[in-house]
Order: C-alpha cells, then sequence, then structure tokens
C-alpha cells in the first residue's frame, strides 16, 4: 500500500497561544524529581484551596457542639433539681453525696418535715422531754412570721450534787436546730413546717471545775468530776457579736449560803446551720457572763465576773479565727502572764498587775507603751486595756464612802493608795482597832501586793510601813521588827516610825480586849425627858431601836466623869469627839464607858414625898456636843 506523506507546508497550524497536551507515550517510571514548570505553565485552579489538615475543623465544630450540649442539660438539670426540692425538700440525696458531711441537711422521708406539735411528739417517744423554743429569725427573711427554731431537748436524771435543781432534775442534753420548710402542697399560712438542720449534744462542766473559782477553793472544799446538769437556756444579754447567734446554758452548784452560777456558751453560725459549745464557766461573784467592749476597735469581749469582796478580778475572752469551716471562731482570755515583747518596765506593769496592784500596774503600762511607740505590739494593748478595766473599779472602791475604817482602808490598799490609808490608820485609836482586825484575817492578798510593790521599789517607806502592821497584826511585834530588818534599803528614820506604828496597832488591840471585860463607871446627873428625836442620838450599832414599851421612861443622863478601864476621865470630853467613822467611833466609846459588857446604869429618881430612889435604866444611845457627853436610857416606872 502506498503511504502518502503531507509535506510540511500543507500541515494544519494549531490555534495561536493554545497549549497542546502531548501525545501520551509509555514511559518508564523514573525515579529523578520532575523539572520544574515555569510559571507561564502551570496550570489556573478552578477553586479554593484545600486546607492541609481537614480534619482539625472538624474536632473544633464536634467540640463547640459538646459545650453546647453540655450547658444545655446542666440548665435543664438544674431547673428539674431546683423543682423537686421545691416540691421535696427531702430529696436532696444525690447533692448531699458532693457535699461535706458536717454541711448535709438530714434526709428521710417526706413525713420528717413537721410541724413543732409532731416534733415534741417524736421527742416523747424516745423518753425525752422539750423545753421552751427559742426562735430564730429565718436566714433572708424580712417577715417576723417566718422563724427557725432552737429547740432544747431535756432529760429527768437524778444528780449528786447540791444544786438548785431538785431531784430528779430536767436537764438540757441536747440542742436541735430546725429550719422553716415552706410546703407548696401544704397550707403553711396555717401551720408552720420544720426539718432537722444540726444538733449537739451537751454536757454540763464538772462539779470540780465551778468550785476552783472559789476564792477558798484550797480548803476543805472537796468536789467530784460528775457533770452538773444545765437547767437553762438564754439568749446572751448586752451586745453579742454580729456574727452568729450566742447562747447561755446555766445552771447553780448550792455551795454553803452560796449559789455559784455555772454554765456553757453556745454559738449558733445560720450560714452553715452549725451549732457549737465553745467555753465552760463559773462565777464565784454570782454573775453570769456578759459581752462588753473592752478592748477598743474589735468584737466585744466575753467577762466572767469572779470578784471575791472587794477585789475585782474578771476573766476577758476575745473571739479568735479558727480553722473550722461550719464555726470559723474560737474564745481566747487575754492573758496578762504572758510576755508580749521584752520590756523591763513593761513586765513590771504585769506583774502589778498579777499581783492586784491595778492603778499602780496600769501608770507603770502606759509609760512603756510610751516607751514602745509604734512597737507596742497588739497583745500588750490588749492587756494594757484589761488592765484599765479593773483599775476603774478599784478606784471607785478607794474614794468611795465606808462605813468603816476597816473597809476604807482595805479598798484602798487593794488599790495600791499606801500613804492615803495611812492616815485613816493614825487618825484615831478606835479606827487602829479595826484595822488590825482587817489585817489580821488577810488571807495573803495584801502582803502579795506589799511583795511585788517592794521588788519594784524597795525605798517605798509606806509599803515596808504597811508590810510591818501585817506581820504586827497576825504575828506579833518582835515578828513585824524582824520582817521589817530584812527589807532593804530601810534608813533609821524610817525604821523609828514603822516601829512608832507598829506600837500604837499594839497599844489599841490590847485596850480592845480589856474593853470588852470593862463595866461601867459613870458619874452624872439624870432628867425626866418626855420626847426625843432620834436623829440626835447615835447607837452603838444601827438597830433603830429607840422605842419605849407603855411602862419606861427616857431619862438623860448628863456625863460629868467616867472610868475607862485606866483611869478616870473629866468633862469636857475632847478625846471622844466623832469624826469620819461614828459607827466605828460611837462602838469604840461605848466599850470605853463599860457599856459594851454591860448596858445597865442605876439612876437615882426623885419620888413625890421628896425621897430617893435608885432606878435600873438600859443605855440606849449616846450624845456628844463640844466635848459634852449625853446619855439616853431607857427606865422602867417599876423599877
Amino acid at each position: 500500500m502506498e503511504h502518502k506523506i503531507n509535506p510540511s507546508k500543507n500541515r494544519v497550524k494549531p490555534p495561536e497561544n493554545a497549549k497542546v497536551a502531548p501525545v501520551p507515550t509509555r514511559r518508564r517510571r523514573q525515579t529523578r524529581r520532575p523539572k520544574k514548570l515555569q510559571e507561564s505553565q502551570l496550570p489556573i485552579l478552578a477553586s479554593p484551596t484545600r486546607p492541609r489538615y481537614p480534619w482539625k475543623r472538624l474536632v473544633a465544630n464536634l467540640t463547640a457542639l459538646s459545650i453546647l450540649c453540655g450547658c444545655s442539660a446542666l440548665m435543664g438539670g438544674g431547673a428539674w433539681l431546683s423543682y423537686q426540692l421545691i416540691v421535696d425538700p427531702n430529696g436532696n440525696r444525690l447533692v448531699s453525696q458532693f457535699v461535706p458531711g458536717w454541711s448535709r441537711l438530714p434526709t428521710g422521708s417526706r413525713d420528717s418535715i413537721q410541724t413543732l406539735a409532731q416534733i415534741k411528739a417524736s421527742v416523747g417517744k424516745l423518753g425525752f422531754l422539750t423545753g421552751e423554743p427559742l426562735r430564730l429569725r429565718a436566714d433572708g427573711s424580712g417577715d417576723n412570721s417566718i422563724f427557725d427554731l432552737l429547740l432544747p431537748v431535756m432529760v429527768e436524771r437524778t444528780v449528786n450534787a447540791s444544786t438548785v435543781c431538785k431531784n430528779p432534775c430536767r436537764q438540757i442534753v441536747e440542742l436541735r436546730v430546725y429550719k422553716r420548710v415552706q410546703l407548696p402542697d401544704r397550707d403553711s399560712d396555717q401551720e408552720q413546717y420544720f426539718q432537722l438542720a444540726n444538733s449537739v449534744n451537751l454536757e454540763g462542766p464538772a462539779e470540780s471545775f465551778v468550785i476552783t473559782s472559789l476564792a477558798d477553793s484550797q480548803s476543805n472544799n472537796q468536789a467530784s468530776n460528775q457533770s452538773l446538769p444545765l437547767t437553762e437556756l438564754r439568749r446572751f444579754d448586752g451586745k453579742p457579736p454580729a456574727e452568729g447567734i450566742w447562747f447561755n446554758l446555766s445552771g447553780k452548784l448550792v455551795r454553803g449560803d452560796k449559789k455559784i452560777p455555772y454554765g456553757q456558751v453556745v454559738r449558733y453560725n445560720p450560714s452553715q446551720n452549725h451549732l457549737i459549745s465553745l467555753l465552760d464557766w463559773a462565777s464565784a461573784a454570782g454573775q453570769p457572763p456578759n459581752w462588753q467592749q473592752i478592748i477598743k476597735g474589735s468584737n466585744p469581749q466575753l467577762a466572767i465576773d469572779q470578784t471575791v469582796g472587794l477585789e475585782p478580778q474578771f476573766t476577758i475572752y476575745q473571739i479568735g479565727p479558727r480553722k473550722f469551716v461550719p464555726n470559723p471562731v474560737q474564745l481566747t482570755p487575754i492573758s496578762l502572764e504572758e510576755f508580749a515583747f521584752n520590756d523591763q518596765t513593761y513586765k513590771n506593769g504585769l506583774r502589778l498587775a498579777n499581783s492586784g496592784l491595778w492603778s499602780p500596774g496600769l501608770n507603770v503600762m502606759r509609760i512603756a507603751k510610751g516607751k514602745a511607740g509604734k512597737n507596742w505590739p497588739a497583745l500588750a494593748q490588749a492587756q494594757l486595756e484589761t488592765i484599765e478595766f479593773h483599775a476603774k473599779i478599784t478606784r471607785a472602791q478607794a474614794i468611795a464612802s465606808w462605813a468603816s475604817p476597816g473597809q476604807q482602808v482595805l479598798a484602798e490598799l487593794i488599790d495600791g493608795r499606801w500613804s492615803e490609808a495611812l492616815q485613816v490608820f493614825e487618825a484615831d485609836q478606835s479606827n487602829s482597832h479595826e484595822i488590825a482586825t482587817t489585817l489580821k484575817n488577810d488571807g495573803g492578798r495584801i502582803m502579795n501586793r506589799v511583795d511585788a510593790s517592794l521588788k519594784i521599789n524597795a525605798a517605798d517607806s509606806d509599803v515596808k510601813a504597811w508590810g510591818a502592821l501585817i506581820v504586827a497584826s497576825q504575828d506579833g511585834t518582835r515578828e513585824a521588827m524582824n520582817w521589817l530588818d530584812q527589807q532593804l534599803d530601810t534608813d533609821s528614820e524610817t525604821r523609828s516610825r514603822i516601829r512608832n506604828l507598829v506600837n500604837k496597832l499594839d497599844e489599841a488591840v490590847s485596850l480592845a480586849q480589856t474593853l470588852e471585860d470593862h463595866k461601867s463607871q459613870i458619874m452624872g446627873s439624870a432628867t425626866l425627858i418626855n420626847n426625843i428625836n432620834p436623829a440626835e442620838w447615835l447607837e452603838p450599832e444601827a438597830k433603830n431601836q429607840l422605842t419605849l414599851t407603855p411602862e419606861q421612861v427616857w431619862y438623860q443622863v448628863q456625863v460629868a466623869s467616867f472610868y475607862d478601864g485606866s483611869r478616870w476621865v473629866n468633862s469636857p470630853f475632847t478625846d471622844v469627839e466623832v469624826s469620819s467613822f461614828p459607827a466605828t467611833q460611837i462602838k469604840w466609846l461605848w466599850g470605853r464607858l463599860g457599856l459594851q459588857a454591860d448596858p445597865k446604869i442605876k439612876i437615882e429618881v426623885a419620888m413625890a414625898n421628896g425621897q430617893q430612889r435608885v432606878a435600873v435604866g438600859t443605855v440606849k444611845a449616846v450624845q456628844i456636843q463640844d466635848g459634852s457627853l449625853r446619855l439616853l436610857a431607857a427606865v422602867d416606872k417599876r423599877s
């Protein structure tokens, strides 16, 4: 066959700028890298470049969808749970699994939501009694008719200790808090429903703990460790801290003629529905604890009064933090034995206060604060204000009017007023005798003050004088002077002065002993009087007995002279004037007249026929004016 080949001039030219695909030919696979195409030879793409990792976009879309579904489910579940809790507050078992045990509300059947009457009935079935419930304002409620309850649970038991509660004693053994519950399917306007939120078991303080609060706890007072009953529940008086609700559970122990209150301090934390007993207390002064603003710029402090007689003694508790979420507070006593920093002046102030010298201790503490400046610790400031609290009491006692020199001197010595107390001692012999009796009965309280004061100022002669007088009243003159010889920085002038004071004390005591047996020897003239003004007469004791029986009449005796046990004393009687302590001085004069041993007196009475007869009368009172001494005697008409 003949093949025809077209000449090149007759070839069909391709279109201009057109790209002609090469004729496919079979070729071996080449391992070499293909040649790089020129820019004009790159293919033109009709769509955007696809992402290198398309699975990332898929993961992001799925994550967003999952979050959206989760939030929707959470919102739906929350709405369902809220509805369930409104319909049935007991349906919180599922939630309770994920919260701490102390914050869970008790769960149970719907029947555990009860009225107050039903609660009392259920407690009674368990063999217990219920006390008077206290209302607690419900959280977030502005309506006073909506409230929670604090219910005391009680039991009757026999108590071996002597308490005010008669056996069998009804005592509080548990406190319960019931939260108000509103049920949509029950008429809450007619009946209020409650659910138990929290409870605390209680046990009163031990008898031995209460006895140690007495001043004579080191004597023969013996006590057991048995728990005393708590019989009364009350809110605290005064202004307790704003956070939480504070309660006082109390009882009374009978010891001789004293009734010693004791109890526990309980705090309720409404935000956590939690009750806790924070403190056992007892008061030798017979007063319940109370909240006072003693330390400035902080919560009120709890003051427990342990005062005995004229000795003020308070235990002051501050509120402090504690790492316990249900009730994050504790009560901490302010100690005067703990040193806040190392300074001798500051330590001296604490030592004086610990010995009972509150006012001198306060003065020294203020000096120490001035020296410390900005370095004054918070604990030292709390101690200073505690000392100031006591010092206000001792100062008020020292400047008060007292009925006897013994009380006056004791109040001044407690406040550290050594010089003023000596002036009272030296004012009158009757004062010296009564003060000696006061010092003799001192159980070491004043002597402790003397020792503490001399450790800080060994040259104080007034303090040494009182130390010698205390020893003389208890152990005699010789022991008093031996004690003085052992004191440092005592010059001859101080020794001579103190020796005279001790001798005066000894003379007053000796004379008082003589007057107890001294019988009256009185000379004077008697006049019959019809009426008297009791205000013008002084009795040896304020008995207000200036009255007569129908068979008696009044005689006034103008005293000319009397025998006082050692000598005759004649008118005018300048040494029997009454000054600052009339009751004490009248009683002393009564002994000098011999009327303490025998108040009877013989009076010559004129008869109608002109003759004289001797009548026996009883001296009731005296009258002293400008050296003139008169006696008022009740005489029997028939004597």
